[in-house]
């Protein structure tokens, strides 16, 4: 009985040794497996050093070296010689195999030749993983035939930056970037990179994304922007889908574009916006399908080229009229000057002959949709504004309307005579489109904001922060404008919008 006993202790002993193995295990699998990296975040990179092997070598681009330095320089030279307008500060460009859109993405990476940029911020979508969110790269170079490429530091700055995860799993088997790398080695010898996977983002991420952007896209930095077009349509239907999505792009219209077909519109969507802020313009380089290398245009697939031009605006300062004015690059002062006696002649014609005339010869730029305020000051005193936040209508008619509705029709103050108009100064502020922000992001930036609740809201454009003594009575009385309570900005219900503003005056 005892040896029995013994034996039965014996057995129940090794099963719970072997158990506590399988369990052990298992746990150092777990820990080291990439198989919840969508909802575990770890932003610490490792110190050893990861080097990311290519994925698509031999599929999507030659995997000998002489045979794909050949391609791409075979590619750029048919690129005609055409300064677009400086060094890009955005770049769009197709990811299939460099066969079918090589000779389109050579249009855009052909801008950087001898334009002094060193790293290239690339961002496109995921392929393989359904993500939500930001994902960095793990390794600290990036391998294709052509050699190392370095994984910029401002990788490990990003990744402690909100909506950033760092997974290699993602990037590993994903083509979208990989592309793209090839091109910046051979036009930027050393270029430095920072890959970033962008999954599905709400309008919150977006605008945060945005944020993070204007954050590190210093002047020898560029943003690299992997997407396709429209997917398998037969020729005709993917030309009028790609018109859609190009019309937009080049209006800077990050609404309109999120309905498009092009891949990740979240991402095109982030992109535009930051261009709207800077005053970035864009400008189509090229455009075909892969109907136009095969032939058979049964169901093709849309590529594009298109650069955004312009400065880099520093870090935002402390000073209202740089943080505000500075923004201006998208207009030449002879514009800004135009747009300013476009507005004093409406006065002027409808004080005499209660009529809008349309102006002759309309350069092209006004004719974009744009939010505009048109604010009449008398002697250094508000005496009328009003405007359009959103850009319903052509910059043009918008400052037109708003010129007269601001004497006329700003129920705050009797409506300007005649009789003063030679006293009146007239100031114009151009709007980027409002996006979703936090108190603290329009506080520290000082930034144009639109407070909302229910049916009730209103907006303040950033020179108003000129005016106020700190945050709390710039919010309050945000707040009494739109016939809310005072604190409605901590309201939970209550949404906040920015934007940034162009603004000019006589």
């Amino acid at each position: 009985m005892v040896k029995k006993y013994l034996f039965f202790l014996l057995i129940i002993s090794a099963l719970a040794i072997l158990f506590i193995v399988v369990l052990t295990l298992d746990f150092e699998h777990q820990s080291f497996g990439f198989n919840k990296f969508n909802q575990n975040k770890d932003n610490n990179m490792t110190k050893k050093e990861i080097t990311r092997q290519s994925a698509v070598a031999g599929s999507f681009y030659p995997a000998g070296k002489a045979e794909l330095s050949s391609l791409i320089d075979k590619f750029l030279a048919a690129v005609p010689q055409d300064p677009a307008g400086g060094v890009p500060r955005i770049l769009i460009v197709p990811h299939a195999g460099l066969e079918y859109s090589g000779s389109v993405a050579a249009y855009s990476f052909k801008q950087l030749l001898n334009s002094g940029v060193k790293q290239a911020i690339i961002i496109g979508p995921s392929h393989h993983f359904p993500i939500l969110g930001l994902y960095l790269s793990a390794a600290d170079f990036w391998q294709t035939p052509l050699g190392l490429v370095k994984v910029s530091d401002i990788n490990q700055a990003l990744a402690k930056e909100n909506d950033f995860t760092v997974s290699e799993q993602v990037h590993q088997p994903e083509h979208a970037l990989e592309i793209e790398v090839p091109f910046l080695q051979t036009v930027i010898p050393g270029v430095e990179i920072v890959p970033i996977i962008v999954g599905q983002l709400d309008a919150n991420q977006r605008s945060n994304f945005v944020s993070v952007l204007n954050k590190y896209l210093a002047s020898q930095t560029v943003l690299v922007v992997s997407v396709d077009m429209s997917h398998y349509h037969p020729q005709n239907q993917a030309l009028a889908l790609d018109q859609q999505s190009i019309d937009h792009i080049l209006d800077l219209n990050n609404q309109e574009i999120l309905d498009d077909e092009i891949d990740a519109p979240w991402v095109v969507s982030s992109v535009l916006a930051l261009a709207r802020q800077n005053g970035w313009q864009p400008k189509l380089l090229k455009h075909a399908t892969s109907g136009d290398v095969t032939g058979d245009e049964s169901s093709v697939v849309g590529y594009g080229a298109i650069g955004f031009y312009g400065e880099i605006r520093e870090q935002k300062t402390e000073n209202r009229d740089q943080r505000t004015e500075n923004s201006s690059d998208e207009y030449s002062q002879t514009e800004k000057t135009e747009l300013l006696q476009l507005a004093r002649t409406t006065l002027e014609q409808y004080f005499k002959t209660g009529k809008i005339n349309q102006p002759k010869n309309i350069n092209p730029k006004f004719l974009a949709k744009r939010g505009v305020f048109v604010t009449l000051n008398k002697n250094g005193s508000l005496r009328g504004c009003i405007g359009y936040i959103e850009p319903i209508k052509p910059l043009l008619e918008a400052i037109m309307d708003n010129a007269i509705s601001a004497a006329l029709h700003d129920s705050r103050f009797n409506p300007v005579t005649s009789d003063e108009l030679k006293d009146i100064e007239i100031e114009i502020s151009i709007l980027s489109v409002p996006q979703p922000d936090t108190i603290d992001n329009i506080t520290k930036n000082k930034l144009g904001t639109v407070l909302q609740n229910g049916s009730r809201g209103a907006t303040y454009l950033p020179q108003v922060w000129q005016e106020v003594a700190n945050s709390s009575d710039f919010f309050t009385s945000l707040c009494l404008k739109g016939g809310l309570k005072p604190n409605c900005f901590t309201d939970s219900e209550t949404k906040v919008f920015s934007y940034q503003a162009i603004v000019f005056r006589e």
